[in-house]
């Protein structure tokens, strides 16, 4: 199979992935997505959620944004506040899952901000946008399931003006560690698969700005916050409250993966293999 057939084809089995109770887990914790950014005092999911678009802005220090790219939107949550705080000239926001697309236009459409916020589906890694087109890039966790996120960093590299800025929040993957513990290769294999995220984004932190750096940005930081993701969401998503709620929207397979997934967070944290990472690059 050809390199842009396999990646067509991943894309379609993260859209169906994601795509499963839809129509409900958009109206769920305004349609959040991400892992959360938990405090010692976070109790609920959507706190968590709000206090990392909030770490992201403030870390990030962004300037001047005119046109910006929002990758992963899923329903737009993160997009309209990035939007609200950065107040771009136009602001592009692209996701795989149609659903998740449709959701957010019609929240544009709602607010009175689609030509603002322009809502499409198109893949991350081939996005079809002119070089030179945004003036920043940012993302929320998105990246991790990319087919594969060293390709988006390339696209991102085309895209970006010069001294552009790349933002995210991602998930890295110690694969040398992983294979020294039976269980954790044997999970590290089952979480990959059911949650589409490619061997070949199973990188540290490290070689995730080394990876930065040979497409030819400027790694500002590469900064692991696990601590402050992964314990708070594998205890809140693993409560039996939040595991009859994932099976009820997304039925009993997928919802009881997603649970043993949001454990594994917190075991593959607890054991060195897994992180979460902010990343500011900036295009020389």
């Amino acid at each position: 199979m050809k390199a842009d057939d396999v990646r067509i084809k991943h894309g379609e089995g993260v859209e169906r992935f994601y795509s499963v109770g839809s129509h409900i887990r958009a109206h769920e914790a305004d349609g959040f997505l991400s892992f959360g950014y938990w405090h010692k005092k976070t109790k609920e999911y959507y706190e968590s959620a709000e206090n990392l678009v909030k770490f992201f802005l403030e870390k990030g220090k962004i300037s001047k944004p005119d046109t910006v790219l929002d990758v992963a939107c899923g329903y737009g949550a993160e997009s309209f506040r990035f939007y609200n705080f950065l107040k771009p000239n136009k602001m592009h926001c692209v996701d795989i899952t149609g659903p998740h697309i449709e959701f957010a236009k019609k929240r544009a459409e709602e607010k009175n901000l689609h030509d603002k916020l322009i809502f499409e589906k198109r893949d991350a890694c081939r996005t079809g946008f002119p070089d030179e087109s945004f003036t920043h890039i940012l993302g929320i966790e998105g990246p991790a399931h990319f087919k594969t996120r060293m390709d988006f960093f390339k696209e991102s590299y085309r895209v970006l003006k010069k001294k552009g800025e790349l933002l995210l929040t991602d998930i890295t993957f110690d694969k040398a560690k992983s294979y020294k513990n039976f269980l954790l290769k044997r999970l590290s294999s089952f979480a990959s698969k059911r949650w589409h995220m490619p061997s070949e984004n199973w990188v540290n932190p490290k070689e995730y700005a080394e990876q930065l750096k040979q497409v030819g940005f400027r790694v500002e930081t590469v900064l692991p916050i696990g601590d402050r993701v992964y314990p708070g969401f594998a205890s809140y998503n693993t409560k039996f409250k939040s595991i009859i709620n994932a099976i009820k929207t997304r039925g009993l397979f997928i919802g009881i993966g997603v649970t043993i997934i949001s454990w594994f967070l917190g075991y593959g944290y607890r054991n060195g293999v897994l992180d979460y990472v902010f990343v500011k690059a900036v295009k020389e």
